[in-house]
Order: C-alpha cells, then structure tokens, then sequence
C-alpha cells in the first residue's frame, strides 16, 4: 500500500516531497512526527508523510501530534494489526480528517509463488520445504520476505542452492543475533536501537516471555560481574576470566555494557524485570506492550548514567 501511495503522489506532485519515518526515528525523537506535520516542505511543494508504527511507543507519539492538528499535509500510517481497542485506531476512526482502511496480506500460495520467483532471479534454486520454512518464518509479511530472501541468496552453496537445513541454520543465526542486538541495545544505553530489536523480534515470532528471560539471564551475569568490579578490578579483565567463560566475541560489548551499568543501577533493573515477568504472564493480552515499556525504560536509565 505505501508503495502504491508513493507512486500515486509522485505522480500527482511531481515536485512533492515524501518524508519517512520509521520506529526508531521516532524512538529517538518522539516530537519529529509533529515537527514534520506543521512544518512546511521546502519550496513550498506538497508532502507526504510515512510513518511505520510497529510498536505501542510510537503510536503515543502518533496520537499526540494527530491531536495538536497538522498543516497542508499527508499522512500515511501503517500500524499492523489493530484491534478495536488500539487507542491509534480509535484516534483515526473519530477524526473528520482521517481514515483507516484494512490490508489484508497474501495468501500463503501467493508468498511461496513470489519467494520461488525470486530466488531464481537471484540464480538460486531453494527447496519447496525451504521456502516454506521461510514464509513461516516471517509470519506472511511479504516485505519482510523479500528482506529475508535476499540475505539467505549469500548463504547458497557454490552450486547456487539452499536447502532445508542451510535456512534452518540461518534462521537460528539470525534469531540469536537478534536476541543478542536487544540485549546490548538495552545494556548499552540506546533505546532507540532497543524499539528496533524488539520490532525484529516480534517479526520473528518471538514470545515476550522468552526476551524477559534472556534479558534476566544477561542482567544476572552483569550484577555478579558489577559485584566483582567493586574490588577495583577492570572489566575487561573479569570478563575474560569469567566462568563458565564467555564467549571471545562477546567480550568488548559485555566489558563495555560493564563500564557503563553500575551496580546500583543493574540491581534495579533486575527488580524491574521482576515485575515485568509478573505482569507478563498475569496479562496476556498485553504482554509485548508490557516488555516493551521495560525494555525502553532500560535502556534509557543505563544512557542517563553512561
């Protein structure tokens, strides 16, 4: 649809321009959408505005530039799946000035269809399984599987093929580098990087529960590490001590997430997480949302101390 909704307004307004805006935009700078709004484009020429909303953080941010008004402007939302009761949803279904409209994705046939055609024109043949495997993966978002189809096309062997067990490798790769890209993000002080890890997360079907549990994990070895500092130690040198060792590449980011978390501060942050496993599981419903707000906080309170 935002393809379709650049196309048309180029046609249009062959001198307009389009602005993008994405998660971690406006993770980054919550006030930039409004910005945008009631600023007028350069030249005076129409705008558009595209606003990728994945996560409960920026539809806030959303809801309150709507609500201060805007000046001759588009705007284009896209937000996911919205229930009834998405405050975001609510907001464009009361406003005489706004509209939503439901995307339904393709098919399951369509998505294999297109991943076949694809890797062939890439020169790679892929197993029918294997691309299953692929759509599932990504849950049916078909911009997310040309993203994934294109970087699996450089895992192929040299006869150009992929085959179940090449994607089941990868997938399991980039699932542990994502996992791995929220921890660092959140101990490193960098909500923005933060929001991005946990769309990535969520695209990949990871449950809340697990990304709580792998943050706690992580948090407990820094708390041990951090008590460890207190004799004056250096980071760098605990961590590659550390037993059961720690993993040679992990080093520099664990020393660096060491330098910059105090004690202190990881031992609230391991009371929130805490609270935050609690709340997960006694509310389902809003179990992402929840972790999300955690992860935020996190991060944020580790930047203010960096």
């Amino acid at each position: 649809m935002k393809n379709l909704a650049v196309k048309g307004f180029s046609e249009q307004h062959p001198d307009g321009e389009v602005v993008r805006l994405s998660d971690t935009d406006l993770a980054a700078d919550t006030g930039r959408l409004l910005e945008e709004l009631q600023s007028i484009s350069m030249f005076g020429a129409d705008k558009l505005i595209l606003v990728d909303a994945a996560s409960s953080t920026i539809h806030k941010a959303c809801i309150g530039a709507i609500s201060v008004g805007w000046s001759d402007c588009l705007l284009l939302v896209t937000a996911g799946d919205l229930k009834k009761s998405s405050p975001l949803r609510k907001e464009f279904e009361a406003s005489p000035d706004l509209a939503i409209t439901i995307c339904f994705d393709q098919s399951i046939g369509e998505l294999l269809e297109f991943a076949a055609s694809f890797m062939s024109g890439l020169g790679v043949t892929i197993d029918r399984e294997a691309v299953e495997l692929v759509v599932d993966a990504v849950g049916g978002n078909a911009a997310l599987l040309q993203s994934e189809l294109t970087k699996l096309a450089s895992y192929a062997g040299e006869d150009g093929s992929l085959s179940v067990s090449d994607v089941n490798e990868v997938i399991a790769g980039n699932e542990a580098a994502s996992m791995e890209g929220l921890i660092d993000a959140v101990f490193s002080g960098r909500p923005d990087a933060a929001v991005q890890a946990v769309t990535t997360l969520q695209q990949q079907g990871q449950q809340p529960a697990s990304v709580l549990i792998a943050l706690t994990n992580h948090c407990a070895v820094l708390v041990e590490m951090a008590a460890a500092m207190e004799g004056g130690r250096r980071a760098d040198a605990i961590v590659k001590e550390w037993r059961p060792p720690i993993f040679f590449k992990r080093h520099n980011a664990m020393a660096t997430q060491l330098n910059i978390c105090g004690l202190p501060q990881l031992l609230t942050v391991a009371e929130r997480l805490r609270s935050a496993n609690s709340e997960v599981r006694r509310k389902p419903l809003i179990n992402w949302p929840v972790a999300e707000r955690f992860v935020i906080s996190a991060a944020s309170s580790f930047r203010r101390t960096g």
